[in-house]
């Protein structure tokens, strides 16, 4: 905690900035010990939107980035006041909020409590940005698995089958559910960040622009997030697209093999009748004509399919 007789430095011993309080969710002696010195009652807020209690803001933003390769949810409280910002952060922290420190620590001012807001909100829509580039490399290969499929291209020394298809529209599934999660996170981004420009102290006008700009920058990525979505949905569409085309070839083949045997079928059926008398069964060459004539009438089914283009 800081000490209110005294003017804090600049950056404390952690390297935040002495208007930026970090405390952990898992730590709630941290918690009590805020709520006694803002005098607000920090529980009932983690569950909340964006509220006004006195001077402090009660900003909750859920959203997600990317961490060690691996897409993660996190979970923050914000509270916005005039000369403090408090961020209650699952443990371990979100990776945007250390790149936001960064940035606060390159700049290297006393940054007002809501400029380092901006600065934290303007992370959080940055690594959501970079969300959208992963997500897109990913649907990147899948456009080129359901092009695979659609052209009966070859992989791993086979064709792609019904299995393959449907393990891609799960996927596309996964992806979709994701972008649903970034629309929302961009969403509350944008709640927020209008929430504090309305909250702006007459004194500070000139951070709205800053504001202004990192609602344009939201509003930028919420767009792209739409985009992707339709981009994932046409996927999905194509996807179903080459499913129904993989399985009428599984019927086309079937059939074709079907016809191509029924000739032979009819014959020996014909001939495996227990009649008395049946024709050229005494001749000579009876054999070899069974043979010939079966192979003729299966021959001609096949380039029947054939010339008609069925095989394609």
């Amino acid at each position: 905690m800081m000490d209110q007789g005294k003017t804090p430095p600049l950056f404390g011993k952690d390297g935040l900035p002495n208007n930026w309080m970090r405390i952990s969710i898992n730590a709630p002696e941290q918690i009590s010990g805020l709520r006694k010195k803002l005098g607000v009652e920090i529980p009932q807020t983690l569950q909340n939107s964006p509220s006004q209690e006195g001077q402090f803001s009660f900003v909750p933003v859920t959203f997600l980035s990317v961490e060690k390769g691996q897409k993660k949810a996190s979970r923050v409280v914000f509270i916005l006041g005039r000369q403090i910002l408090v961020s209650i952060e699952p443990d371990p922290s979100p990776q945007p909020l250390a790149q936001a420190l960064q940035r606060l620590q390159r700049d290297g001012r006393e940054n007002d409590s809501f400029e380092s807001f901006a600065v934290i909100l303007q992370s959080i829509n940055d690594a959501t940005d970079e969300l959208l580039d992963s997500l897109s490399h990913d649907l990147g290969k899948v456009l080129t698995q359901t092009n695979a499929v659609l052209n009966s291209l070859e992989t791993k020394d086979r064709d792609f089958g019904v299995s393959d298809v449907v393990s891609t529209q799960m996927d596309l599934s996964e992806v979709e559910e994701l972008l649903s999660d970034c629309l929302e996170s961009q969403l509350q981004l944008a709640m927020a960040a209008r929430h504090a420009l309305a909250r702006l102290p007459s004194d500070q006008d000139q951070l709205k622009p800053v504001f202004h700009t990192l609602i344009e920058d939201i509003e930028a990525v919420e767009k792209q997030v739409n985009f992707v979505h339709d981009r994932v949905r046409l996927l999905q569409t194509t996807n179903n697209m080459a499913l129904n085309v993989k399985q009428n070839q599984i019927v086309k083949v079937f059939s074709v093999v079907t016809a191509v045997f029924l000739p032979a079928m009819l014959i020996s059926t014909y001939y495996s009748m227990n009649f008395a008398y049946m024709p050229i069964l005494q001749w000579e060459h009876a054999e070899i004509v069974g043979i010939v004539s079966t192979a003729l009438f299966s021959m001609l089914p096949l380039i029947y399919v054939k010339h008609r283009g069925w095989l394609r």
